[in-house]
Parts: C-alpha cells; sequence; structure tokens
C-alpha cells in the first residue's frame, strides 16, 4: 500500500543554528559589572564651627566657592554655580565613551554562554572596563532590529550566511589592518568574513569562532539489520534507502529536507554549484538537472520523505523516532539526540560521493563582529580577538554539535569525539553557507519550489529556468551596488 504524503512543509531547524539550549528559559539573560563610582562623598560637607572661625573677613566670595567645590568632589548638582574649568581644582574626568559599559550581545547557548560570561568578566576586570553581556534565546530575530539601532550594540555573533547583507549595508565594521590574523583557520571560512575593497586585497571583517558541517547521518540497528555499510555513493545510498523503508510503519529509508542547503551536497557531487566562478548564475546545467533529478526520484519512488510527512519538526526528530533510515544533517544533531533521544544508536559518515567524484560538504560558521555605530570599537576589536583566539576557544564546553574552526583543533576534537570525525574531517573542503547579499528572496524560492516538486506540480527545467532568470536579476543589482562578496565559497566546491 503506497505511503500517503501529507505533503506539509516541514518547519526545519534553520541551517547552522545550534539546538536551542537555554540558560534561563524563556528569558533574556544579562550580567554587568559595577559601573565605576565616584570616591568623593555626595553630600556636601558642612562646615564645622573651627573651620567657620578661621575664614577672616577679608575672605572673600570666590574662594569660599572654591573650597567647597573641591571638598564636594564628583557632586555636581545642577543647581549649583559652576566656575570656570581650572586646571588645578578639576578632579580627574572620564570621557562619556569611557563611562558606557561595552555592551555585548549573544545568542544564549547554554553552558557555553555561561562559559563565556566568565571569560568576558575576568577580561573586563583586567582592564577596568565595564560590561554588559546581553543573551537571547530569540537571537536571530533580535540582531538585525539592534543593528539597525541608533545605538546597536558594541560586540554581535553574525553567521557567514547573514555577513554580506550586512556588510552592504554598512552595518559593520572593518577590523583595523593588521589585527585579524587567518593563519591557521581554513582559507574558505576565513574568506567568508572578508569584503572586496578598492584595493587587491579585501578588507577583513572578524574571524570565524567555530564550524558545523553537514554528513551523513543513520540508523545504526537499521543498516546492521539489512548487512549494509554505510552508503559511500548515490547507487548505494538509494540502494540503503530501499532497504530502510517500511510502508506498514510509514517509514522513509531517506529523510530529505526540501531546503537548498540539504541538497546542495547533492549539486556538489554530480560536479554543479549555484554560482559559477565567473560570478554567472550555474543552474541552467546539466548538473544541476542530474542533481535534482536523482533527489526527486528517490522521494516520487516512496523511498524517501521530508519530515512534515510524519508530523514531525525535522530530520533528527524523524530517525529519533524510528520513523526513518538515513539523512543529511550537520552536527547539531548530537546533542540533540544526546537530550531527547538518548538511547538511539546512531551513527555518522561521510556524505556519499556523486557521478563527479566528490563528497563536498556545506560548513555553517560564525564570527564575532564589531557593529559599525559601535561607540567602543577599539575595545570591542580587543574583545573580540580575544574571544576568537584558540585558547579561549579550546576552553568552552563542548558537546559535540560544534567544532572550532582553528585547524589545529580539529584532532584534538576528533580524539574527544570519534565517531564524529566525518564531521570535522569536511572541514577543509566544505563550502560555506554563503549566499551574495539579497539572496532571501532566491532562497525562499528556492524552498518553495522544492515542495512543488516533491508534489509533481512543477518540474526541475522550469524549476530552474526561474531560479535561474531570479538570481540573474540579483545578481545584477548587487553588483550596480558593487556589493559582491570578496569570497562566494559556493561557487567553488
Amino acid at each position: 500500500m503506497p505511503i500517503q504524503r501529507s505533503l506539509r512543509v516541514s518547519s526545519e531547524t534553520g541551517p547552522g543554528t545550534s539546538v536551542p539550549r537555554s540558560c534561563t528559559p524563556g528569558k533574556t539573560a544579562s550580567c554587568t559589572t559595577a559601573p565605576r563610582r565616584c570616591p568623593f562623598p555626595r553630600r556636601p560637607p558642612q562646615l564645622t564651627p573651627n573651620l567657620a572661625l578661621k575664614l577672616t573677613p577679608k575672605l572673600t566670595l570666590l574662594p569660599a566657592l572654591l573650597l567647597a567645590l573641591l571638598l564636594t568632589g564628583c557632586d555636581a548638582s545642577p543647581s549649583r554655580p559652576r566656575l570656570p574649568g581650572l586646571p588645578f581644582l578639576q578632579p580627574r574626568a572620564e570621557s562619556a565613551a569611557e563611562e558606557l559599559p561595552l555592551r555585548i550581545f549573544l545568542p544564549q547557548e547554554g553552558d557555553v554562554t555561561e562559559a563565556l560570561r566568565a571569560r568576558i568578566a575576568a577580561w573586563a576586570a583586567a582592564r577596568d572596563l565595564p560590561v554588559e553581556l546581553t543573551a537571547s534565546p530569540a537571537y536571530d530575530q533580535e540582531l538585525p532590529s539592534r543593528l539597525a539601532a541608533a545605538d546597536p550594540p558594541d560586540l554581535v555573533v553574525v553567521t557567514a550566511f547573514l555577513f554580506p547583507d550586512l556588510a552592504a549595508a554598512g552595518l559593520l565594521a572593518p577590523a583595523p589592518a593588521g589585527l585579524l590574523d587567518p593563519a591557521g583557520l581554513p582559507p574558505r571560512l576565513a574568506a567568508a568574513f572578508t569584503w572586496p575593497t578598492q584595493d587587491a586585497d579585501p578588507q577583513r571583517y572578524c574571524l570565524p569562532r567555530e564550524v558545523r558541517t553537514l554528513a551523513l547521518v543513520y540508523d545504526r540497528d537499521g543498516l546492521a539489520a539489512a548487512g549494509l555499510p554505510p552508503p559511500a555513493d548515490w547507487d548505494s545510498l538509494r540502494a540503503a534507502a530501499v532497504s530502510q523503508t517500511d510502508v506498514e510503519r510509514n517509514r522513509f529509508g531517506f529523510i530529505q529536507a526540501p531546503d537548498l542547503s540539504r541538497w546542495l551536497p547533492i549539486l556538489y557531487g554530480a560536479g554543479g554549484t549555484i554560482i559559477a566562478e565567473n560570478g554567472r548564475m550555474a543552474l541552467d546545467s546539466s548538473s544541476a538537472a542530474a542533481a535534482m533529478d536523482w533527489y526527486i526520484q528517490v522521494f516520487r519512488d516512496n523511498f524517501a520523505g521530508h519530515a512534515g510527512e510524519s508530523n514531525n519538526e525535522w530530520a533528527g526528530e524523524v530517525l529519533g523516532k524510528g520513523k526513518g533510515g538515513l539523512t543529511i544533517e550537520g552536527n547539531w544533531i548530537v546533542p540533540y539526540f544526546e537530550a531527547e533521544f538518548p538511547g538511539f544508536r546512531y551513527g555518522v559518515a561521510p556524505l556519499p560521493s556523486g557521478p563527479a567524484g566528490r563528497n563536498t560538504s556545506v560548513a555553517f560558521t560564525s564570527c564575532y563582529a564589531v557593529p559599525a555605530g559601535s561607540s567602543r570599537q577599539q575595545d570591542a576589536f580587543a574583545l573580540a580577538f580575544f574571544l576568537s583566539g584558540p585558547d579561549l576557544v579550546g576552553s568552552l564546553p563542548n558537546d559535540g554539535g560544534w567544532m572550532p574552526a582553528h585547524d589545529g583543533m580539529r584532532e584534538e576534537w576528533k580524539r574527544e569525539f570519534p565517531r564524529l570525525a566525518p564531521f570535522a574531517d569536511a572541514v577543509p573542503t566544505a563550502a560555506v553557507w554563503q549566499l551574495p547579499p539579497g539572496f532571501d528572496t532566491f532562497l525562499h524560492s528556492f524552498n518553495r519550489g522544492m515542495v512543488q516538486l516533491f508534489a509533481a506540480t512543477v518540474e526541475a527545467a522550469d524549476f530552474f529556468a526561474e531560479l535561474q532568470e531570479l538570481g540573474e536579476t540579483l545578481l545584477q543589482t548587487a553588483s550596480e551596488t558593487r556589493s559582491t562578496p570578496a569570497a562566494m565559497q559556493n561557487a567553488a566546491p
């Protein structure tokens, strides 16, 4: 009997987002260090009788006022008469910029956020800097409005996907020349946070702090029962999907997401790309057609499905409930399984290779960036440099859901999480999840069209023709505004 398909679009966990982990559930958490306080008394001192007796009639009003000012120190009531600024009488005063706290806005990431609070507090205390750290569980929704405000935070976390739009809009400050050294970082990850200039070298804004990649995640017991190893190419992936499909249990062998980021490894495996090295759209290619034909056919043959068909939110939930055999997902799935399905026996394998012999993954990364409107840019960049360093990153709690971006730390991470090695091994050649500015329209159009392809209400050729035209229009607009990223990593998988 055929599997009943609802074709309800699943609300997938966003690409590259970590599984929500709460610090204070449902509340925005903040911490502040106490601002500097005036060391002088707040009330004007009263003249004692003895002191009053010493004031002779020859003493004029001006010296008396000067004496009162010296004794009252920082107390500056608006109603009190003020004297001209005499250098020898002025107490040490800080500028308005120095008195403001260094404001940091971060996503709420559970233990990692709490560890960052402690590290930042110690860093600020050593420099006698007041800081204010706010972490929000609705970070992605709040960040754009905070950056566009008249008084934005001084330091934020920006994903590689969002970076082109923010840089093109002038909302981020480029780093001072020579401050951020990309040595020891995967070149593609480091290049994702640069922007073209009139000079030969692009301008660097920030350095990647962590990375997550896509790999093949599968039901270990299911494949073992079928006597199959993890699939290594498209043919064996289809065979595994067939073996894991159970019509009676409404179980799909291969759980697919109607999402561009999850289809990209299939496109790369066929030798295709979204944007070619010459900067032109490349969806009108035989490689793209082959990748889509394979992806859609395994679905239409009832050996694959998407999460919404079994009333689940995303592929991780489907596998955890035993309703799926294999999927392409990121290592944020690891802490999710540990929390929600601790008894589920899953495996991780490299992505299957396509006909072009490639198994290129997709990398999701982020950095500590300084908003252009920050009034404390020097301090903010100093903190960003500190937080991005390997010593600090290596000291943070890690549950396997993310990896340090630094090359030298990857082997240690693999020793700590040996069965997750395919995620780490994919980093050097992975294409960064990043599109040109203004390509949100393209992404949403692709994902909506993918659902129509699953339902067979549109054919791949027509689908690609529309997206090719849309992409060319968006690229032309970006070219006219000189807002093309310095390195579009998905152009060269």
